[in-house]
């Protein structure tokens, strides 16, 4: 039909907790581009009027720009009620086919969202689907209950189209929902479906985000190592992986000593080509006089983070006769995943001995090495 208007509603109005940060995932860098944009540029070429349903308030102004030709309008408490607030801009602008798409979506490709505008042809609602792969469990607690048949069993993904007139009168009427397909099968419409895309998936956490950047095929990855040494003070309580181990037979060192810690900054530093821990907390300024090292590690994750970086490993190994590490191993893995704000799953720590060699043999000081890998979403 050559008189039909099309829209697309872009919903972005999402705080994006699950995926940490400061930044909600939507306007979130992958691979040096704002998650936003990566939709934006596909929806522009196909469509005539597109509008980005953002979070109320302007404090998204300070990630994210809008091209020329792109509208926007505020979210609302609900799902539906950003939607809609997109649908009546879209309406005033006289356009009667809609598509609507998640904003944390953003390798959805052109061919998948012409086999919904095509099919929009024909039916009122469509959706893209793909097939369940993996064996599906209906689980109560922890027990399965039973396996479920995955013959007719579909993931749904968006963009999701609809004539607009249709989907409002239906949002209007339609409870709490998590895709506006559900609103129409609530009130008993019909939804057609076409073939989705595999790559098309939906960024909730980090890990997410890495997904993308490989999908994407730019993602960086770089490996750093870290190594550091300090002798044993029987004065000083003992600080180990930010935890305080014992209340004697601790480490020297101009902040608390923490050599764990020590090494893992310098790991991710060099990784990073950020500096290194002894630079830029010298031991010569006197605010690092028996400073808490968990906080110093803190800041330079904030700093990789703020360059792009996610740190994907951390391989640690301890040098020496003590601490024995196997009795206090997750202790320490849970603790340096609280302060490097990564899964304990991505974290490893093993004790070593030089075999009789050296200081470290005779039980005057301990050493630690550690090894990480970064991945950098955006440059």
């Amino acid at each position: 039909m050559t008189d039909t208007l099309w829209g697309a509603v872009i919903v972005a109005a999402g705080s994006g907790s699950r995926f940490g940060g400061d930044v909600p995932k939507q306007f979130t860098l992958i691979s040096g581009e704002r998650v936003i944009n990566y939709s934006v540029r596909v929806f522009s070429s196909l469509v005539d009027h597109l509008v980005v349903v953002t979070p109320a308030g302007d404090e998204w102004h300070r990630w994210w720009t809008p091209p020329p030709g792109v509208d926007t309008v505020h979210g609302g408490r609900r799902r539906q009620d950003s939607v809609m607030n997109g649908l009546k801009f879209l309406h005033s602008r006289g356009v009667s086919r809609v598509l609507i798409h998640d904003g944390a979506r953003p390798l959805a490709d052109t061919e998948c969202v012409l086999r919904v505008m095509e099919a929009l042809n024909e039916n009122v609602a469509v959706i893209p689907v793909i097939p369940v792969r993996d064996t599906v469990k209906k689980v109560s607690g922890n027990t399965v209950e039973e396996t479920l048949p995955r013959d007719e069993l579909r993931l749904s993904q968006t963009p999701q189209g609809f004539h607009l007139p249709e989907l409002m009168e239906v949002l209007a009427d339609a409870g709490d929902i998590t895709d506006e397909a559900s609103a129409f099968e609530d009130a008993g419409r019909e939804v057609n479906t076409v073939e989705g895309s595999w790559k098309n998936i939906k960024i909730t956490d980090s890990s997410d985000g890495e997904l993308v950047s490989l999908l994407a095929g730019k993602a960086d990855r770089v490996i750093g190592t870290g190594l550091d040494f300090h002798p044993f003070d029987s004065g000083r309580p003992l600080y180990f992986c930010g935890c305080r181990l014992s209340d004697t037979d601790g480490l020297m060192g101009h902040s608390d000593g923490d050599v764990v810690l020590h090494a893992v900054a310098d790991a991710i530093l060099s990784a990073s080509r950020m500096g290194d821990i002894g630079t830029l907390f010298p031991a010569s300024d006197s605010r690092w006089k028996n400073a808490d090292s968990s906080l110093l590690l803190g800041s330079c994750v904030a700093m990789v983070k703020r360059a792009g970086w996610e740190i994907q490993r951390l391989d640690v190994t301890v040098i020496g006769e003590r601490p024995k590490i196997s009795p206090v191993r997750e202790l320490l893995i849970h603790r340096l995943a609280e302060i490097t704000d990564i899964s304990p799953e991505k974290i490893w720590i093993k004790g070593t001995t030089t075999n009789t060699i050296g200081d470290l043999a005779r039980g005057t000081g301990v050493g630690c090495s550690v090894l990480t890998e970064l991945v950098r979403r955006s440059p």
